[in-house]
């Protein structure tokens, strides 16, 4: 099976850790696919929750090189429209701007989000999850009209323990949106689907909200857990 990534022009954090799921897992034919990045980062959030956008691990080696050393391929491009391949290629979302709908509808084009869909959608999905006390976890799913709302592959809610704290929690949902997203080359049957005009679609976290993230997150976790003592009785 062929595997293509969209990514990049950077040495990507996100790319990197899904190649290394893909090596992992024994698929040989695999393409990045490589955009320029055109946005750059204006909101500066209070609490950090994802991974640096840029991988320090490789940060001196060129981002080329490191997908050769995988024993992949990468394909530079301008636009999503210079893409050529066949109909039997997955598509894995690592980094993308705007898909064009021509491509989405044609391809198989799956993503991964750290938030539990329907219910949290969008930005700052952990730190919503948290401050409108909803279910923390990721979901994997095909791209489609919507924001976070096409066909569901596979969606988990992702575990909170006592010791945790925000930060341990968001790493656990990083690593989990990376394994869904590696596993959804092999198994990507739909199953259920959402409509994208039901439910909410957040954008970041003002600070205002976010100064009580900390606080919102310990009472959150109790909750939590008193509701798993109330299964296990």
């Amino acid at each position: 099976m062929r595997v293509c990534l969209l990514s990049y022009q950077i040495n990507h954090r996100k790319t990197f850790d899904v190649l290394t799921g893909l090596k992992a897992k024994g698929y040989k034919d695999v393409c990045v696919y490589l955009i320029p990045l055109q946005y750059k980062k204006k909101f500066t959030p209070l609490f950090e929750h994802r991974p640096s956008c840029s991988c320090t691990l490789y940060e001196n080696l060129d981002y080329k090189k490191v997908i050769q050393n995988f024993g992949y391929e990468y394909k530079l491009i301008n636009s999503y429209l210079d893409i050529k391949e066949n109909d039997s290629v997955v598509w894995l979302v690592c980094g993308a701007g705007l898909l064009p709908a021509s491509f989405y509808k044609n391809n198989i084009v799956i993503n991964s989000h750290p938030g539990f869909i329907p219910f949290v959608r969008g930005l700052d999905s952990l730190k919503w999850a948290i401050v409108e006390e909803k279910t923390i976890g990721v979901t994997s799913h095909f791209i489609g009209d919507y924001v976070d709302a096409g066909d569901i592959i596979c969606r988990e809610e992702v575990p909170v323990y006592q010791n945790d704290t925000f930060h341990a929690v968001s790493e656990r949902v990083y690593h989990s949106e990376i394994r869904l997203l590696v596993n959804a080359v092999e198994n990507h049957e739909v199953l259920f689907s959402t409509n994208g005009e039901d439910y909410v679609v957040h954008k970041r976290m003002p600070h205002e909200i976010e100064s009580h993230l900390l606080e919102k997150f310990e009472n959150w976790k109790k909750d939590f857990l008193n509701r798993d003592e109330r299964v296990k009785v």
